[in-house]
């Protein structure tokens, strides 16, 4: 059954006089916190619903008469609609609303709360106001959310389980613990700051609900729970959040069931280049593929680059380490980093694992070899003009990157790149495939286009405008960048932005004037997933080649409550 508010149920008392025709031509709401006379402190949270039969234009948020915040609107109240199931098809199907506002703005003792209702006829309807009590003496301890696990728990965990959601403080979070069973098994200290778990991820839901309170755009944690370090059975799990002046709460628990054992603890990781759809390099030499593939031969051939990291976990006598890394090409093996792995005469490493990754080894503290988590492959594609069959050689570098054997041969068009991860006790697991496109062009002189989508990452969630931001390089010179959403182009970016950190890790590239920004207005987009696309048209003369460098998967949340 659904709890009803106090001020839903005073509208339901009242509903004898809402059914004359002339009340459903204005709006009708309720503030349903905070209540009246209620005393406030830190972060004020205003929330209620609005109904109306003709589409409303902005509610926003008043304090003593004067304008606060604009409201984040269209959010579900189901409990609204079971009182007034008439409006289930009306303009406000989602009738819904949250703001909030800093008591500290404010002088102590009582000021009115009310809401402003423009329709888009800009029609105004005030609703309100209630009275509350600001006492800025008192200290609000943090509050937030945990997303990850949901509310219902989460049965069968094994091996890393990871917890995500949002914290907030008028001041500051100090620290955030995470804890099983009243034991921390994690922690986050600051933004950024050495620690086992993470705070300060983007959470642009949060900021849309808390728009005045500091660094509440950065407001998300996450961390990675090594189960494999409890005992199998259900535990508690609760996040415990500190303020900097030492006031702290309890914002969520909930229940954990693990089951671990050698079968269910296979290595996990990912793929971070190149992206799903992306093309990759084929080069056209005039004579028939020899192996070795020598430059005086075959002249420069450029390599395909993938990259990733993997660990793994362990139980008992299954100690959690990461053996090999297998690149796989249609589901052959090109490389294993066990017997393929070499250094080149600039000591880079080429089909190995081991490579260190900073990044991985914040986010999986305490991990195994979590710091050198890295893997990179490389591996090229030749074809021959005097083949008239078309067939594609598979080369693998060697110790001297300009040297490549010939592994395997493959054909144009749409292929498969897969990782496959085996640990020390043999458990084999496949962590990513993707889409990649092989063409090869007759005159060997233009090469497809490459780069990445550094923002947004894989179904991250985004609001208002958003940058999408990365790098892209062509060997012919690159005429424009097209962003696509959902099959459909939406603008060109900006592009020669400085990325130096792009040369210093891709020695194919040779410039720094290679990233690109686009301000995409999400607002335009509906509440779900959707599919961003990038393509770099290069400056052949001519026929210009449009090339898909890569695709990303975001999710618009312009208004989703934040739970609480």
């Amino acid at each position: 059954m659904l709890r009803k508010s106090p001020g839903l149920l005073a509208l339901l008392v009242a509903g004898v006089w809402l059914l004359a025709p002339s009340v459903w031509a204005q709006p009708i709401g309720v503030i349903d916190q905070p209540t009246a006379g209620q005393t406030v402190s830190g972060v004020v949270k205003v929330s209620g619903f609005v109904l109306d039969f003709n589409t409303i234009d902005k509610i926003e948020l008043l304090v003593d008469g004067n304008f606060a915040n604009r409201a984040d609107t269209n959010l579900p109240r189901a409990d609204v609609l079971e009182v007034f199931p008439t409006y289930a098809n009306s303009a406000t199907p989602n009738p819904g609303w949250v703001s909030s506002f800093l008591a500290s703005r404010f002088p102590n003792g009582p000021h009115a709360v009310s809401i402003r209702v423009t329709e888009s006829s800009q029609a105004v309807t005030i609703i309100g106001p209630i009275t509350v009590l600001i006492d800025n003496s008192i200290n609000q301890a943090p509050f937030g959310y945990i997303d990850i696990p949901g509310p219902a728990g989460v049965e069968g965990a094994n091996g890393s389980f990871p917890v995500s959601g949002w914290a907030l403080d008028n001041e500051d979070v100090d620290h955030i613990d995470f804890l099983m069973d009243g034991q921390i098994v994690a922690g986050a200290v600051g933004r950024g700051l050495p620690s086992t778990a993470i705070y300060g991820t983007t959470r642009p839901d949060v900021h849309a609900a808390f728009p005045d309170v500091p660094n509440s755009l950065f407001s998300g944690f996450q961390a990675n729970v090594d189960t494999t370090k409890l005992i199998n059975g259900v535990h508690l799990l609760s996040v415990r959040v500190t303020d900097n002046l030492g006031a702290s709460r309890v914002i969520g628990t909930r229940t954990v069931q693990i089951i671990n054992n050698g079968a269910n603890l296979p290595p996990f990781g990912q793929i971070d280049f190149p992206l799903d759809k992306a093309s990759l390099f084929c080069t056209t030499i005039n004579v028939g593929i020899p192996s070795p593939c020598t430059p005086d031969i075959c002249g420069f051939v450029l390599s395909n680059v993938v990259a990733g990291w993997a660990l793994d976990v362990g139980a008992r006598l299954d100690h959690g380490q990461v053996s090999y890394v297998e690149l796989l090409l249609d589901g052959a093996i090109l490389a294993n980093t066990r017997t393929d792995c070499v250094q080149t005469a600039t000591g880079g490493l080429v089909n190995c694992y081991g490579i260190n990754r900073p990044d991985v080894a914040r986010s999986y503290s305490g991990y195994v070899n979590a710091d050198n988590a890295g893997f990179n492959f490389a591996f090229g594609l030749i074809t021959s003009s005097t083949d008239a069959s078309g067939q594609i050689a598979i080369t693998r570098q060697t110790a001297d990157p300009t040297i490549f054997d010939v592994v395997g041969f493959t054909r144009p068009g749409k292929h498969t790149i897969a990782v496959r991860v085996g640990d020390e006790e043999e458990a084999l697991t496949q962590i990513g495939a993707m889409s990649v496109d092989v063409l090869c062009d007759p005159t060997g002189a233009d090469f497809p286009a490459f780069g990445y989508i550094d923002t947004p990452s894989d179904y991250q969630f985004i609001d208002g405008i958003f940058t999408v931001f990365g790098w892209a390089f062509d060997f012919n010179g690159v005429q424009r960048i097209e962003v696509d959403v959902d099959g459909q182009v939406v603008g060109n970016a900006t592009y020669g932005l400085s990325r130096p950190d792009v040369p210093r890790n891709d020695p194919r590239v040779p410039s720094v004037s290679v990233g690109f920004a686009f301000q995409l207005d999400t607002t335009r987009l509906s509440d779900s997933e959707h599919d961003l696309v990038i393509y770099v048209v290069d400056s052949t003369f001519g026929t210009p080649r449009r090339t898909e460098i890569g695709r990303r998967k975001f999710v618009v949340n312009n208004n989703v409550l934040t739970h609480r």
